[in-house]
């Protein structure tokens, strides 16, 4: 039985790792528009409310809650690890977040990957439901991987340090098709979890919003 301030611990831990994933989106897309900007602000806002707003559901509804501190610090931290290990390799160009950067396109990637593996793979809901699922990820993946591609291109390019952020992703992917077939895990209430989503999601139009503005300033 765990004791009071184990399950502290555990909440904290919880509370942290959901915040860090709700935050990545924003900072993420405020560094990227704030570099290399945008064509097109209207587009890539209709496809990011699609893409975050999925993400957003995905760890709020579907990242279990740690069994101890040691599998918490194992969740928040294994793909900033997997990120860590292509940093360390030399000549890397410098943005500022662009660490937030990184690990969004990972975490972002595995979530929509993962909800795009079920939608073909599944018997169920409908045939229509899944092809729209599938229609759904295929625009949030173009969406958030175009508005990350100078910096990703610059960045990992097609050496080691690509591969890195692939096996991240592929990792990802595995965790998050687990999560989605056991269930929704979170011990979040209704109203907690509204609050969580809406936050989230008005930090990123903000931050889309300050990007386009900033961008060559």
């Amino acid at each position: 039985m765990p004791t009071v301030a184990a399950r502290c611990h555990h909440s904290l831990l919880e509370r942290a790792h959901r915040s860090y994933l709700g935050l990545l989106p924003a900072l993420a897309t405020f560094a990227l528009l704030r570099q290399y900007g945008h064509p097109a602000p209207f587009w890539l806002f209709l496809g990011g409310i699609v893409a975050v707003s999925v993400y957003l559901a995905a760890v709020a509804h579907y990242t279990p809650p740690p069994d101890s501190i040691g599998q918490g610090l194992l969740v928040l931290l294994d793909g900033p690890l997997w990120l860590l290990a292509a940093q360390l390799i030399p000549e890397r160009p410098v943005l500022a977040l662009g660490f937030a950067v990184e690990t969004f396109v990972l975490e972002g990637s595995a979530v929509w990957l993962a909800i795009l593996w079920l939608a073909l793979t599944s018997p169920w809901p409908t045939r229509g439901q899944r092809w729209a699922s599938v229609g759904l990820m295929l625009v949030a993946a173009g969406v958030i991987g175009a508005l990350a591609w100078p910096y990703l291109q610059a960045t990992y390019g097609a050496g080691l340090r690509g591969f890195w952020l692939l096996a991240g992703i592929l990792q990802a992917v595995i965790v998050r098709v687990k999560a989605l077939r056991y269930g929704p895990r979170s011990t979040r209430d209704a109203d907690a979890s509204i609050l969580y989503l809406a936050g989230c999601i008005g930090a990123w139009i903000a931050a889309l919003s300050l990007g386009i503005v900033l961008h060559g300033k």
